[in-house]
């Protein structure tokens, strides 16, 4: 995304704040770092409103940094909010405190990776996300993004599939009028739809599996036999925009 000068200060800076989290912004291709105000810095980070208006002064702000210590790799529903918020790249770095995992990138403007064999990664690139990324890729439609915490499912009002659908474009359909292109809702070991895909041709469907962990880069993407979940399938949708 940036050059590695720009990743190496952002991740100083995140080692220095440690157990805090630490915030930046990169403007015209240089990192600055900027103080967490938020009154809980070892849980999340708010900037200074005047800090965002002072970067936006000196160039073009390119994207926003931040750090997680000791983890988890991934955002949160407040940071996929705020990066749909800012419509700008946001940057993940997990850090102990002495090391930092390589950065972790979110937002449209973000190149998108392959549809299958990518690792599971909540928020970036699980269920939804693939099927976001293939009607990108695909079909040239932009689904809109739907911030979202670990394990959305079961919380209280954790129905992301049910309440977005139609948000996003979709009717339901039978059972006996799917094609390839359509989606499927299926519902794995929750009282709500907690996963979905895409169906393909030849009876293949493309999903992503979660994962007991919020990052698991060995539960890859993948085409299989639709047969395989058919059982767990709650919903058939078809995207009518």
């Amino acid at each position: 995304m940036f050059e590695q000068s720009v990743i190496a200060a952002a991740q100083a800076h995140a080692v220095a704040e440690y157990p805090r989290e630490s915030c930046g912004l990169v403007v015209d291709g240089k990192y600055t770092p900027y103080k967490n105000i938020h009154p809980k810095p070892e849980q999340a980070f708010k900037m200074a409103t005047n800090a965002w208006l002072s970067a936006h002064k000196r160039g073009e702000i390119q994207a926003v940094i931040h750090s997680h210590p000791d983890g988890p790799d991934c955002p949160s529903a407040d940071d996929m909010q705020g990066q749909v918020d800012t419509a700008i790249p946001w940057g993940i770095i997990c850090t102990d405190g002495k090391d930092c995992l390589p950065t972790t990138w979110f937002g449209d403007a973000v190149p998108t990776p392959t549809l299958t064999g990518r690792g599971f990664r909540h928020g970036v690139t699980d269920c939804y996300s693939l099927i976001r990324d293939y009607y990108k890729t695909q079909r040239g439609i932009l689904l809109p993004e739907f911030p979202r915490n670990w394990e959305w499912w079961t919380e209280d009002d954790g129905d992301l599939y049910g309440q977005g659908f139609k948000q996003a474009g979709f009717v339901k359909i039978t059972p006996e009028e799917v094609r390839p292109g359509d989606v499927f809702l299926a519902q794995i070991m929750s009282k709500v739809p907690n996963h979905g895909g895409v169906l393909l041709e030849g009876g293949l469907a493309l999903h992503h599996l979660s994962a007991k962990l919020p990052v698991d880069m060995a539960r890859l993407s993948r085409r299989e036999p639709l047969n395989r979940w058919r059982n767990h399938v709650t919903h058939w949708l078809r995207y009518e925009g």
